[in-house]
């Protein structure tokens, strides 16, 4: 299925989406234990959608359901969700798809969008680093912490690298959800939430009153929104209704929780700490110097 054309593609999933409306269509059996859709009266999502006599009719959208043994046999205790974000789409969708080109699309506008503001506070405070106030320097250094936390997509990365594994009975709902699509999508996610946070970083370190460091921040989160804004759209059914149904399929997959040592379930913390010390170096070595020139 992997080669079928792109109207294919849809077809599947709109054969999945629509299996449990009038009956399953797909002969699941009962006691499958692979990943399936159920709809169920209680966990499912509803929405209208018009028949062809123009009534409007109540639809019960497909709740994923999943066994007690993923495509490996391990026991599943906990699952995380894939997240509801156009990287998730990219992840979902087939390359060159209208959903695939539609994510590739909106995270180049959001890097764009960025590197434009940061060109404009750049030119704005004269991209000075030194001849700070200790008040400035104080809100600095309590702030590095919180832009770390705030940048969701970084965040993001490092709790599934820590937590989450890839596994093979997602393509039973998407075929195109191939193991190199949820490494290209964490890669993406990954250099969206970097690039983020050094843009961040370096506006809080030449920006010179403490009022117009929480502006860029307030400007900055703006940005970090635009693209879970364009999937919401989608997923409300503004870019059609295929767009529409590959949402719904992001919202109702997961992938199970990854089983390691110690060292990988501390994974997370650390490249968390890691980022805030390497943070945390440059920060002491650009007040360094500006205390190195106040006293030449």
């Amino acid at each position: 299925m992997m080669d079928a054309t792109e109207d294919d593609y849809y077809d599947h999933i709109n054969d999945i989406n629509h299996s449990d409306y009038g009956g399953n269509s797909h002969g699941h059996d009962d006691d499958d234990t692979i990943n399936r859709f159920d709809g169920d009266a209680d966990g499912g999502n509803r929405t209208n959608m018009s028949g062809d006599n123009g009534v409007v009719m109540s639809r019960q959208l497909p709740k994923l359901v999943y066994g007690e043994e993923d495509s490996n046999g391990d026991n599943q205790p906990e699952r995380f969700n894939l997240g509801e974000d156009v990287y998730s789409l990219i992840f979902i969708s087939p390359v060159c798809s209208f959903a695939f080109l539609f994510a590739v699309y909106m995270i180049l506008l959001k890097l764009i969008l960025f590197t434009f503001l940061a060109i404009d506070l750049y030119e704005q405070s004269s991209g000075a680093f030194d001849e700070k106030s200790t008040l400035i320097r104080a809100t600095q250094f309590f702030l590095l912490p919180v832009a770390i936390a705030l940048q969701e997509d970084l965040i993001h990365v490092y709790t599934r690298i820590a937590n989450i594994r890839y596994d093979p009975a997602i393509q039973k709902i998407s075929p195109a959800a191939t193991e190199s699509k949820f490494a290209l999508s964490f890669l993406l996610r990954f250099l969206d939430g970097l690039y983020s946070l050094i843009i961040n970083f370096v506006l809080v370190l030449i920006t010179g009153q403490v009022l117009s460091i929480f502006l860029n921040f307030a400007a900055l989160g703006f940005l970090q929104s635009i693209d879970d804004i364009a999937f919401h759209l989608a997923a409300n059914g503004y870019l059609g209704d295929d767009m529409e149904d590959l949402c719904v399929i992001v919202k109702t997959s997961s992938l199970p929780r990854r089983v390691g040592d110690t060292f990988t379930n501390a994974l997370d913390s650390l490249l968390f700490m890691t980022t805030f010390l390497v943070m945390l170096i440059i920060y002491v070595y650009v007040v360094m110097q500006d205390m190195k020139d106040d006293s030449s």
